[in-house]
């Protein structure tokens, strides 16, 4: 093969190629939206002692939890779950769209706003599912088991 038809190869590949690997995923923090991960500026439960679901069902048997009440919470860490992914999508839907927008070259600024402020609802709901939870974990638990609970968590950070 003459070296002028494998220059141009390396060219049309390279132009391929190169920006799939320099863009940053849209939204950046896709993955985390896509898995359902939570957040520490999404939690301020946890930052004022809240016991995190994990951490619940984690001291379980040191809690003393029914069945009963061990079954209600892993229903709502479940539906919780489901809840944020399905949000996340969303989000990442959203921030894509926009994007396409800006690349058409279509946008103004009505429709900014107005994509801005769905997404900016999107992310007030996915932070109000991640921090709902922590509301329906003391709903569930006694008292008594509110206040363990709070105590084996303060143990851990020591």
């Amino acid at each position: 093969m003459m070296p002028g038809r494998w220059l141009l190869i390396l060219t049309v590949c390279a132009g391929v190629a190169m920006p799939a690997m320099g863009q940053a995923p849209i939204p950046a923090d896709r993955e985390q939206l896509l898995s359902g991960a939570s957040t520490s500026e999404s939690n301020p439960a946890e930052r004022c002692g809240y016991p995190s679901p994990e951490t619940v069902l984690a001291k379980k048997d040191e809690l003393g939890l029914t069945r009963d009440k061990l079954r209600r919470i892993e229903a709502v860490v479940a539906a919780q779950q489901a809840a944020v992914k399905v949000k996340g999508e969303e989000i990442v839907e959203a921030e894509e769209q926009l994007a396409k927008l800006f690349e058409a070259g279509t946008l103004n600024e009505k429709v900014l706003r107005s994509r801005l402020e769905q997404i900016g609802k999107l992310r007030a709901d996915l932070r109000f599912a991640h921090v709902q939870v922590y509301l329906k974990m003391k709903q569930i638990l006694s008292p008594n088991e509110w206040a363990r609970c709070k105590e084996l968590k303060a143990g851990e950070g020591k």
